[in-house]
Order: structure tokens, then sequence, then C-alpha cells
């Protein structure tokens, strides 16, 4: 059975765009204060976040681009910009990495050479789809707060994670490669696998 939500495993008080409560009608350049505390995926779809409003109201399925953790943003990026793959499935789990918690951290955005400061909320990992089952395309969901306000949802290859006590920041980039390599414990994958565990005394 798909899992489809999931709790945001520390929830955080931010802010929603108010034209989001209004299909986009009105609502323009206000903000009502909210607790974000849910998450789901649709295939295809940008991720839904569940929020309680300040009014007592309940909204669901809302995407990244229309929080914040400000009222006074310094940017508003597009949603293709802060969250640049759609869910792939049904199926995820979230995530709070202790070891990352609250961590400051340098995200490349979709426009070449464009990058914003952020920290570190959470992570949400898609599992049993094509996507995930396959290396190269496999990727977690970083939830970020970005310093300019707004929440993004990025894959790994585009954060970097700063450690005071252990990171030594490059001057450029790293360029790392996707993994493309199924790896198999069993070595299943070998010329004649079974040679050497099946012989005429034990078959």
């Amino acid at each position: 059975m798909p899992v489809h939500v999931a709790d945001i495993p520390r929830p955080m008080y931010g802010y929603v765009k108010n034209q989001f409560l209004y299909d986009l009608y009105e609502g323009y350049n206000e903000y009502t204060e909210c607790l974000i505390f849910g998450l789901s995926a649709l295939p295809g779809r940008a991720w839904g976040i569940s929020a309680l409003l300040k009014t007592g109201a309940l909204v669901q399925h809302l995407p990244p681009h229309a929080f914040t953790n400000t009222i006074a943003p310094k940017h508003h990026h597009q949603l293709d910009e802060l969250q640049v793959w759609a869910c792939y499935g049904y199926n995820f789990a979230t995530i709070q990495y202790d070891a990352l918690s609250e961590m400051p951290c340098k995200v490349y955005m979709k426009t070449e050479g464009r990058y914003e400061t952020g920290t570190y909320w959470f992570t949400a990992a898609p599992y049993d789809d094509m996507y995930s089952m396959t290396p190269d395309q496999h990727k977690h969901f970083n939830f970020i707060w970005l310093d300019c306000g707004c929440l993004a949802s990025l894959p790994g290859n585009r954060v970097q994670m700063y450690d005071s006590s252990f990171v030594e920041m490059p001057v450029e980039r790293p360029r790392y490669r996707v993994n493309t390599r199924y790896w198999y414990p069993e070595n299943a994958h070998a010329k004649n696998p079974f040679d050497n565990t099946i012989t005429p005394f034990t078959a």
C-alpha cells in the first residue's frame, strides 16, 4: 500500500503566502503564520506540504514555494528553482539526520553560477519506484531553509554542507560523477555464479 503521506520529523513554525490560500486569485504580499508538520507525494508533482494555520484551519499539499520562514523574504524563487525534480512515486520516508541537524550549507540553484546559503531541516527519501531503483536516478530530497526565506527541496549534488570542525570548503564546487553501478554482495552478477556452490555432491 502506498505511503503517500508522512510526518515531518521536526515540525516548524513559518508562514504561508496568502495567495496559496485563495487559489492565486488574491492575498498577494500577505502572509499567515502556520505550523508546518506534514509531507505528501504524488508522482510527477511537487512535494505537498501540510500546515496548521494560525486561524486553526488545516491546509494540505501546498508546494514548497508557498512557504517562507519570514514575512519579509529577500527572494521569491520559482517552484522549479526550489524543487528541480518532481516526486518519483507515492512511497517515501522522512528523517532528520542527527549529524546534519541545523547544519549550514550552500545550495547551488538551477541558474548556472547562482547559489544561496541556508540551513538543513530534514530529508525525504523515495523508494519502491523505477527511479529510486536505478542508481543514476536515485536521489534524496533535502529540505533546506534558505537564508533568503524560501524553502528548498534539493538533491545532494546541489547541496554543500559546512561543519566548521570537519569540512574544509574547496575553492571550486566538487565535480563528482553520479554512481551508475548496481552493487550485489552475493556476487550474483558474476559469470557462472553457481560454479563454486553447486557440485555433484551438493546438487
